[in-house]
């Protein structure tokens, strides 16, 4: 069961954010795109009032123009069960504590990458104000290929 509710963030996640992406572009021609064979969910904690699904990236700039760009999830499902308030998060680098080890959020919303680079493994946690409801495992459907 926990597999499939993180494959089912995931999924969710990547979906939006290659359309938010694709929608922050100026010009048709620019394009960020997402690697989703090198990006992955890690986990998802609910603590003091707040969601944070963290995940890895991996994304490439295959324009010839430098961009600059936030990055936005949106989960319908998740508002609906009442995990969160808010269908729309926003995402955040997150990093390691290097005393605690524990997965830390860093200020850093606005994201930067070079024409024509790749960022490898770019730590990102969507954070979402938590709903009232409790997360049921098995009222959460497996997410169609």
């Amino acid at each position: 069961m926990v597999v499939r509710l993180k494959y089912y963030i995931m999924i969710v996640i990547f979906i939006l954010c290659v359309i938010l992406l694709g929608l922050l572009s100026k010009k048709n021609k620019e394009a960020i795109i997402i690697d989703k064979e090198h990006s992955y969910f890690h986990d998802f904690k609910i603590y003091n009032g707040k969601v944070y699904m963290y995940c890895t990236i991996t994304l490439e700039n295959i324009t010839d123009n430098n961009l600059s760009f936030s990055i936005f999830a949106e989960s319908y499902k998740d508002k609906a069960n009442g995990l969160i308030t808010n269908e729309r998060m926003k995402g955040y680098e997150w990093e390691i504590d290097e005393k605690t080890r524990d997965m830390k959020v860093t200020d850093k919303k606005i994201f930067f990458i070079n024409r024509k680079q790749k960022i490898s493994e770019l730590k990102i946690v969507f954070i979402g104000e938590h709903g009232s409801g409790r997360l049921k495992m098995k009222s959460r459907g497996y997410p169609l290929p």
